[in-house]
């Protein structure tokens, strides 16, 4: 597949710090209860999601099947804490019983690890299985180069598992000139794609769409480490980012002379601006995606290099209806190298894919529901996929939610069309213990 779906999710992590006093207070002289240094959490969930019309190559109605439960547990010490959160369901679709281990980090100051004075206490350590994520966008990613969940997103269950884990180490540092992320994931991770177990996929080479439940061989997986940096300082109410990333095409966009899907190498570089415009927030984010197996854009079976940008705005209409916008372009170098090229040139994408996203969200009840409708629409190639939500919770321990997934388009190849099949309503029930 030649187009990429990003989406933007938020990254959660631990933060300490300690407050030196020269009398402890009493807690219970004064009446307060003292905060405990653990905590235990999490939910019970079922999920069920169909189809409203069948894939003539998956077997199944069914798109979401979930019984899960997921349990956190974080302790606190004098400059730094560990986090735990891990998943045991059972996926009816695919029928088997997994464990997803979401976090398991400890975060603190280096001083914790090695006293380095002053200088300890500017940098942050984050090492373990984390969620990790940056950016601006809104469901879409232009730096943002780490793991992601296609399959969840597409088939209902809630927002979070976009964000898939990895296993990394990010150390940040806090100084007067800038702010500066440097993240290390020893094994590379890549994207839980659209693999044919749960939605079928067009391909070129078969001219329809196909549900082989592919997963790509080791020898195809890249075996170095992946490196992403972000640097980033606020000036006036503008904040400012650059960013770096070495590492593969977080799905196997790739083919061997044999026809076996790898995740070619890539490199990334960007920058990108958010500030207080009008009455809303403005976002600009730019990226260059450097191809580095096909440097000279002639090799067809290896996405050309290209350039990514992105401008959103987003602004609250009147209370509690927040509405927004995105403009998103990605743009093909060496486009005629690829034409001159292709193996199946009625099949490759435009020179430019433009991509239009609208947001609404409305609080309604006094916020015990919220409605979230949210479109993607290509102007390029005539395509779109509209995600309807309501999620109602009138108390803490519950929340019942449901929805739409709904792919259109003109063309069977075009990004958001060959899905169509895919297209599901969902509901899940969440309890909190």
């Amino acid at each position: 597949m030649k187009f990429v779906l990003s989406t933007l999710t938020l990254c959660v992590g631990l933060s300490g710090s300690v407050l030196a006093q020269e009398e402890p207070w009493d807690m219970e002289e004064w009446g307060m209860e003292e905060t405990p240094s653990h905590r235990f959490s999490g939910f019970v969930e079922l999920a069920s999601g169909a189809r409203l019309s069948s894939d003539p190559v998956i077997n199944t109605e069914k798109t979401l099947a979930d019984l899960r439960a997921q349990f956190q547990w974080d302790k606190d010490f004098d400059a730094s804490g560990i986090k735990f959160t891990a998943d045991f369901y059972y996926d009816g679709v695919l029928d088997q019983t997994k464990l997803q281990v979401r976090e398991l980090v400890w975060q603190g100051s280096l001083n914790a690890l090695v006293d380095l004075g002053d200088w300890g206490k500017k940098l942050d350590v984050k090492v373990g299985q984390q969620i990790l994520t940056w950016g601006t966008g809104d469901y879409v990613f232009l730096n943002d180069l780490f793991a992601k969940d296609f399959q969840s997103f597409f088939a209902g269950r809630d927002d979070d598992y976009l964000k898939a884990p990895s296993f990394s180490a990010k150390v940040s540092g806090f100084f007067d000139w800038a702010n500066v992320d440097l993240v290390i994931t020893p094994k590379f991770t890549p994207d839980n794609y659209i693999n044919g177990d749960y939605f079928s996929f067009f391909s070129p080479l078969a001219g329809t769409n196909i549900a082989p439940g592919f997963d790509v061989s080791s020898p195809n997986k890249p075996s170095s480490p992946e490196y992403a940096m972000r640097i980033y300082k606020t000036i006036g109410s503008t904040e400012y980012a650059g960013y770096a990333y070495t590492g593969a095409h977080k799905s196997p966009a790739s083919f061997t002379e044999f026809g076996e899907p790898y995740f070619s190498t890539l490199r990334v570089y960007g920058v990108s601006a958010i500030t207080p415009f009008a009455n809303g927030l403005l976002n600009i984010e730019m990226a260059y995606y450097d191809s580095t197996d096909d440097e000279q854009g002639s090799e067809p079976l290896v996405p050309n290099s290209q350039i990514r940008w992105l401008l959103g705005y987003e602004q609250e209409l009147v209370k509690n209806l927040t509405a927004s916008a995105q403009l998103y372009v990605e743009h093909t170098n060496d486009f005629d190298a690829l034409r001159a090229n292709s193996l199946a040139p009625e099949f490759d994408p435009n020179r430019s894919r433009v991509l239009f996203t609208q947001r609404f969200m409305y609080r309604v009840m006094q916020q015990t529901l919220t409605l979230n409708a949210f479109n993607f629409y290509s102007t390029s190639d005539e395509d779109g996929y509209l995600k309807l939500s309501a999620d109602y919770s009138p108390v803490d321990q519950w929340q019942l939610s449901s929805g739409f997934n709904l792919f259109y388009g003109k063309e069977q190849f075009s990004f958001f069309k060959q899905f169509e099949d895919a297209s599901n309503a969902f509901v899940r029930f969440k309890y909190y213990y």
